[in-house]
């Protein structure tokens, strides 16, 4: 799905810069959804591991889940690239539906790798506006 076809590069860039590995450590799987589509993308170590297609209902099983439309998240990547948008933390406490997680413990493990989950949609901003 073209709305998150900057995954595969964000992935590599992340992967590239020291910069990210110095956000410390991530292991978690984070669920992305738009509509029908999904992708699940696996954060290892100091690393992001793989993005890979998922079903939108095998994804709602998942820990950690990020879902807007396909013009939400559009708007949000324009948004991010232009500087004028909030982190996905931020987003979530203005709509509190953006992320969505199991249980406390989830959550607790979202706010605390929300700094490389958020690197890893910038770097997907600046790739979508090129």
């Amino acid at each position: 799905m073209a709305v998150f076809d900057w995954m595969p590069s964000a992935r590599t860039k992340a992967n590239k810069d020291p910069a990210f590995r110095a956000l410390g450590s991530a292991d978690a799987t984070v669920c992305f959804q738009s509509g029908k589509h999904g992708r699940r993308v696996v954060f290892q170590s100091f690393e992001v591991e793989s993005v890979s297609e998922a079903d939108a209902d095998s994804i709602k099983d998942e820990d950690i889940l990020i879902s807007m439309s396909t013009r939400e998240w559009n708007s949000y990547l324009y948004r991010r690239r232009l500087g004028r948008a909030p982190s996905l933390l931020g987003l979530d406490a203005e709509k509190h539906d953006v992320v969505q997680t199991k249980n406390t413990i989830a959550r607790l493990q979202f706010e605390r790798i929300s700094r490389s989950i958020q690197a890893f949609v910038d770097y997907g901003a600046r790739a979508s506006g090129r």
